[in-house]
């Protein structure tokens, strides 16, 4: 017998909490029809109803450190890893449960930041970045797709946390947002001229456009 949605749905909200992760939402696989083929949930599962969308609060800054083994030519990022590991865990639920799921890689992937915003998570502001209610744009974030219809977020489409303010766009030392558009090359290349060592082989990049962002800071 198939559990309702709304049931469904809550177990896993609550198994998200169980395992700390921080939110949670789902968005519906047919609003990513307007994307490219390979940006598509159906090009990593076929028959796919639901995008799973998870998120890790940086409440700390060192969680943002990148490290790189250059002998193999690969990198770690040290929050990614935790939430992979959390998706895994989402993926062996639902597999409990009968259904199949899929977690999705960077590359070509997804857009999380748009998926999490169709899931009602919140909204992509000036600073280019998804928005939570909690965190601000502290956060990094993964998928899932699975074939089990869960009840879906409502999208946000235009941040209200953005009106009359621009201090990300003032904020930012590469000037990567002016114009109410964000230049990914200037962004770029900022960050790799200005990378914080924390040893040898871990960095930093820029989070100025993220700390500068008021919503979700501790007063």
């Amino acid at each position: 017998m198939i559990e309702p949605v709304s049931n469904l749905t809550k177990e896993l909200i609550e198994y998200c909490e169980k395992i700390d992760i921080d939110f949670v939402g789902f968005s519906d696989s047919t609003k990513f029809n307007n994307f490219s083929k390979k940006h598509r949930p159906d090009s990593y599962l076929s028959n796919s109803k639901t995008v799973i969308v998870i998120g890790f609060h940086l409440y700390d800054i060192s969680l943002d450190a990148w490290n790189r083994r250059e002998e193999k030519g690969k990198s770690y990022h040290f929050a990614d890893l935790i939430l992979l590991n959390q998706c895994h865990r989402i993926k062996n639920f639902l597999i409990k449960k009968g259904f199949k799921s899929k977690i999705i890689t960077y590359e070509p992937g997804l857009f999380l930041k748009d998926a999490a915003a169709l899931a009602g998570i919140g909204p992509i502001g000036k600073n280019n970045l998804l928005i939570t209610k909690a965190y601000g744009s502290q956060v990094r974030l993964r998928a899932l797709v699975t074939d089990v219809e869960l009840s879906y977020g409502i999208p946000i489409h235009e941040s209200e946390y953005c009106r009359n303010c621009n201090i990300c766009i003032e904020s930012c030392p590469a000037g990567a947002l002016k114009g109410g558009k964000y230049n990914k090359d200037l962004c770029r290349n900022y960050c790799l001229k200005n990378l914080e060592n924390l040893s040898e082989n871990t960095v930093i990049w820029c989070n100025i456009c993220i700390e500068s962002c008021p919503v979700g800071r501790k007063v």
